[in-house]
């Protein structure tokens, strides 16, 4: 027993000897009951975090993650502070502060990017929610319509015709408007090419608005009758610049008022009528009566006459003296004076300027005499200086100010209630004095057209919504050139601006730059400000271009309207227009279109087509064919060119093409619809035209054309298989020799043609060579008495085969020779092929 435990206490230290592990750790030793005591705790540990985090740890730790420090780390991150509001601080901590605006900036752009990505996917969202709802509710519907349709008697089912109509024309892209407007300029042109008295265009196409009411807005009607009313003035001459003319807008300032005042007085009538029992209107229909009862209407509650002066059973006097100046009424201002019985002074200057008005309004010539005063004009402005500017009565005020055109920066809000009121406020106030006028407080009417346009501009008047009301302001002070450029940006009112513009245009009415690559709106250095230039050319071309190819005749006549006006290298604009437009769309049907059809006595003349209704275009329409033509040739539309050449009737042109494009395709077969056949119907109505007319051609270009026309001969005979009329053209017109002798002969006769034959001849000199080594083979294998040949005399001889063999060998002969003869480099092919064809036949 002793032994055994021994033999144990050894193997236990042989076994404990061999587990030692030389560490730095130090050695631990646990009792039993340690031992139980820690795997307890590590059980209760395992149990209680889980079997996941303990295959986390076992996984992160194969990996070579060291899972408490990144536990550590992710426990110090805090992700509240770096999206929270940043504290102020002082004022004078620079650092600090430009620190905090660095993060607020970043943490904003942050936030707003967020906002953005949210907003755009639900938006996104919805959208496909949307499409996906549609697409299902599209399915449900059409599942609803089953083959039988009695089931489903309400569910109508549309009928679609597919039968296509034998010729299909474009659809205009003309709407309603634009066709009604292109029928006035129509019926205009036709008139003016009749040698009958002008049109006013401008009351012919207002005329036309009016009548067109299911077509035309109210508002178009309105502006359409405002710039008729302005632009009717004194004709002016085209040899003048109207914007040269307009600086004195003495008579443009005299319309914009009138025509307010009339539209005041419509005003008053309308408002009177509507308050008959209270106007009180009776006696004579005038203005004195008018203004007497919109006043009563105006004015008939006791608080709204607190403030006025000279007021007198309830009438306040100087309401009455400002509605009468408003409508235009000088006269019944002077009696409301006189009934008044207060100020003489402005009641003689009132007298005076009506007596001036009546003078113009018969078209009198006035005297320097019969005008109003200075002095007294002086001693009034003295007392408006003086005591009304402060004066409690709005209208006294008013008043005064209009009368003496004084004080133009007082916008007299108590009066001035609508934008009618204050543009003839500010047209009533106007210098408009020839006399050098010291006052500081002046406005000229250059003034007045740069405070509308530039000052105020479209931004103040909410040009976009209220498009009619900003149009009127224009054109009421004589910018009629900015008006239209504001009107033509919109899609609506574009066709109504062009037309505008092209009645002022033939009223000389309207200012154009001189070069018509300007902007559509531009500025001269000679003109006064804030003067403007409309393109007119501009304006017609862009609207224009949309329906050309659709609506061809109407486009044309609006580039009638373009003849007088040239372009930067000298052309005609309305040729350059139909120039492009045919460039663009050159066909058969066009041509006719515009051209019409050859005369059948003269080949050179052209009847019929839209030029032929313009009477004064019958020359420029063959200047039109060659400029065609030569932008045709240009962009390599060498087939359309020459077609235009013809029409035109510059022949040297188009033989020069047809021979360019003749040496590509004469030596192919012939073939139906190719560009052979085509060229050679071009050559034989060019054989006809110079049959019938001689013309003007160099005489290269002549032989060329010549020799190309037999050629094309020559290869219909080569590749239809008539060798001996293919042999008779090449012999008649001494292309190729019969002999080494004629060598010298033909090279010299190839010298005085043009290059381009030069192109073809390899082909001419491998059919000739063809065409020898046929015979050669067909004398070989036939009879050995004699034959038939065509000497070089054209005679008809009965020769030995042996000599006519012969023959042929010196024909080939030749034909080499002048190929290594030709001061041209022939293809090696070429020279390679007509030696070994001759080698056979030895």
């Amino acid at each position: 027993m002793a032994l055994n435990l021994n033999e144990l206490l050894q193997q236990a230290q042989r076994l404990s000897n061999e587990t030692q592990i030389d560490t730095e750790m130090p050695r631990v030793d646990r009792t039993l009951s340690q031992v139980l005591q820690a795997t307890q705790e590590l059980h209760e540990r395992v149990t209680q975090a889980g079997t996941n985090d303990l295959q986390a740890h076992i996984l992160l730790g194969s990996r070579g993650v060291d899972l408490p420090k990144l536990t550590q780390k992710l426990e110090t991150l805090s992700a509240s502070q770096s999206f929270e509001p940043i504290n102020p601080i002082g004022d004078t901590d620079v650092e600090g502060y430009l620190k905090n605006e660095r993060e607020n900036a970043i943490i904003a752009v942050i936030e707003e990017t967020n906002k953005n990505i949210f907003k755009s996917v639900e938006r996104n969202k919805m959208r496909c929610i949307l499409a996906e709802w549609g697409e299902e509710k599209e399915h449900l519907l059409n599942a609803l319509v089953g083959p039988n349709q009695e089931d489903f008697p309400e569910v109508h089912r549309h009928m679609v015709s597919t039968v296509l109509p034998q010729t299909a024309m474009p659809r205009s892209r003309l709407n309603r408007v634009e066709a009604l407007y292109a029928q006035q300029i129509t019926i205009y042109n036709e008139v003016h090419n009749q040698g009958s008295q002008r049109t006013n265009l401008l009351n012919q196409f207002t005329q036309m608005v009016k009548e067109q009411e299911t077509v035309m807005d109210v508002q178009i009607s309105e502006m359409w009758s405002v710039l008729t009313y302005m632009a009717n003035v004194t004709p002016l001459s085209r040899s003048v610049e109207p914007a040269k003319l307009r600086q004195n807008g003495l008579p443009l300032v005299q319309k914009a008022l009138s025509y307010l005042e009339q539209c005041y007085k419509r005003y008053m009538n309308t408002v009177i009528q509507k308050n008959r029992l209270i106007g009180l209107r009776g006696g004579v229909p005038n203005v004195y009566n008018t203004v007497c009862s919109y006043v009563t209407i105006a004015f008939q509650s006791p608080h709204s006459l607190v403030g006025l002066l000279d007021v007198s059973d309830g009438r306040p006097l100087w309401p009455h003296v400002y509605y009468s100046l408003r409508s235009g009424d000088l006269g019944a201002a002077v009696q409301f004076l006189k009934e008044g019985g207060v100020c003489p002074d402005l009641m003689k200057l009132l007298q005076a300027k009506h007596k001036l008005k009546q003078k113009q309004d018969h078209l009198h010539p006035l005297n320097e005499t019969e005008r109003p005063t200075v002095k007294l004009e002086g001693q009034l402005k003295l007392e408006y200086c003086n005591k009304l500017r402060v004066c409690t009565d709005p209208f006294k005020k008013a008043v005064y100010a209009i009368v003496l055109a004084c004080d133009p920066n007082d916008p007299h809000q108590e009066v001035v209630r609508t934008i009618d009121d204050f543009l003839w406020m500010q047209l009533s106030v106007l210098d408009t004095a020839e006399r050098i006028d010291y006052d500081l407080e002046r406005l000229s009417y250059g003034d007045l057209q740069s405070l509308i346009l530039e000052k105020y501009g479209e931004h103040y008047f909410n040009a976009r919504e209220k498009t009619p009301l900003y149009f009127q302001v224009l054109v009421l002070t004589g910018q009629f050139e900015a008006a239209l450029e504001f009107l033509a940006r919109t899609d609506a009112n574009r066709p109504h601006a062009v037309h505008m513009a092209i009645a002022l245009n033939e009223q000389y009415m309207l200012a154009t730059p001189n070069d018509i690559q300007k902007p559509l709106l531009s500025t001269d250095p000679t003109d006064p400000p804030p003067m403007r230039r409309l393109n007119l050319a501009r304006l017609i071309i862009m609207y224009t271009k949309c329906f050309e190819q659709t609506d061809t005749v109407e486009a044309l006549q609006y580039y009638y309207l373009l003849r007088n006006f040239k372009t930067s290298d000298g052309r005609n604009l309305m040729m350059s227009c139909v120039c492009d437009m045919l460039v663009e769309n050159c066909d058969e049907n066009m041509l006719l279109l515009i051209f019409g059809s050859p005369d059948p006595s003269d080949p050179w003349r052209y009847v019929g087509g839209i030029l032929s209704q313009f009477s004064n275009l019958d020359y420029d329409k063959y200047i039109l064919a060659g400029m065609v033509g030569d932008e045709l040739a240009h962009r390599t539309k060498f087939e359309a060119a020459i077609r235009l050449y013809f029409i035109g009737g510059q022949l040297d042109k188009a033989l020069r093409l047809l021979c360019s494009l003749l040496t590509q395709v004469v030596h192919q077969p012939a073939e139906k619809g190719s560009v052979r056949e085509q060229l050679t119907v071009m050559s034989e109505r060019m054989n006809e035209s110079l049959s019938r007319r001689k013309a003007d051609i160099d005489e290269p270009v002549m032989r060329t054309y010549r020799m190309l026309a037999e050629l094309i001969k020559f290869f219909d005979y080569y590749h239809s298989g008539q060798s001996r009329l293919a042999v008779e053209v090449l012999n008649r017109n001494r292309i190729t020799p019969n002999s080494c002798a004629e060598v010298d002969e033909c090279v010299n006769k190839l010298k005085l043609v043009g290059t381009d034959l030069i192109k073809v001849l390899p082909d001419v000199l491998l059919a000739a060579m063809d065409l020898i080594y046929g015979q050669y083979l067909e004398m070989k294998a036939g009879a050995n008495i004699c034959s038939r040949s065509i000497s070089s005399n054209d005679e008809l001889l009965i020769e030995p085969k042996e000599e006519i063999l012969s023959h042929l060998r010196q024909r080939a002969k030749a034909l080499t020779n002048m190929a290594a003869t030709l001061p041209y480099r022939m293809p090696s092919d070429t020279n390679n092929r007509l030696v070994q064809l001759e080698i056979l036949m030895h």
